[in-house]
């Protein structure tokens, strides 16, 4: 599929400009200082990492669409998850912060996806998603977070059925999180792990969000990230008097630029 043979090309181009990158930015390997049971630094109690360029290549994409037919020259309804997915872009960028029993963390996405439904009910969709997002975790026991947060999505739908008018919302919502995490901070290999569920119908109707992470370092404050990521959200907007239920799953490799302090 097209998104598979992108992912191909763009994973393979990252990783030659993310190795060029960390050994022109990394400094002459020094003794890291000494860290905590949580990974934390000793000299001032702060670990942070920062990801400038972390590129997410969703390889499954899913839209599932419902819009009620309507009269009055409404037109009629559709129902049914896309066939043919594409994805134009997209982008992850964040950063972590680790203090003792406490962790912060935020992130930005953007994804430009859509696809065409051949079967009928026919139509086409070309959504983009950005969100913002902001955590606060408590360390639990060794590694083990319990987290909240919050997410802002904003959604664009562009819907194109054959015989009508195309439909063009931009609904965007906010949704509380909570969830629960992994971090296991250092001198040489992170992991992070996160499960956060939420909307529960304050923002979006639901919305889970998952992925695991990996930081290699080989030097002290550069180093490569990789893992995958899931986001799965479903959202209700009126539509010419008509709700518009969408529902959006979209899953697939990370890969990334860390730097450490």
């Amino acid at each position: 599929m097209l998104q598979r043979a992108l992912a191909t090309r763009l994973s393979a181009t990252l990783i030659t400009l993310l190795v060029g990158a960390s050994t022109a930015f990394a400094q002459a390997p020094t003794a890291p200082p000494a860290t905590d049971q949580g990974g934390t630094s000793a000299s001032d109690g702060w670990s942070i990492s920062v990801y400038p360029i972390l590129a997410w290549v969703p390889t499954n994409i899913s839209v599932d669409l419902n819009l009620p037919g309507g009269g009055g020259g409404g037109g009629g309804g559709i129902a049914g998850v896309i066939e043919d997915s594409r994805l134009t872009g997209a982008f992850l960028g964040g950063v972590g912060a680790t203090n003792g029993a406490w962790r912060i963390d935020s992130n930005v996405m953007w994804a430009a996806l859509g696809g065409d439904r051949i079967s009928t009910p026919r139509f086409s969709v070309d959504v983009d998603v950005i969100y913002a997002y902001g955590s606060v975790a408590r360390r639990l026991a060794k590694g083990i977070y319990v987290t909240g947060g919050v997410r802002r999505l904003a959604l664009n739908y562009d819907i194109t059925v054959p015989g009508t008018a195309p439909i063009s919302r931009k609904p965007g919502v906010w949704d509380p999180l909570v969830g629960v995490a992994y971090h296991k901070l250092g001198p040489k290999l992170d992991l992070h792990g996160s499960f956060e569920g939420g909307g529960f119908g304050v923002g979006s109707d639901s919305e889970y969000a998952a992925y695991f992470r990996a930081d290699w370092k080989p030097w002290r404050h550069v180093g490569i990230t990789a893992g995958y990521g899931v986001l799965i959200f479903k959202v209700s907007d009126t539509v010419l008097g008509r709700e518009l239920v969408a529902e959006q799953n979209l899953n697939g490799p990370m890969i990334g630029l860390g730097l450490y302090f």
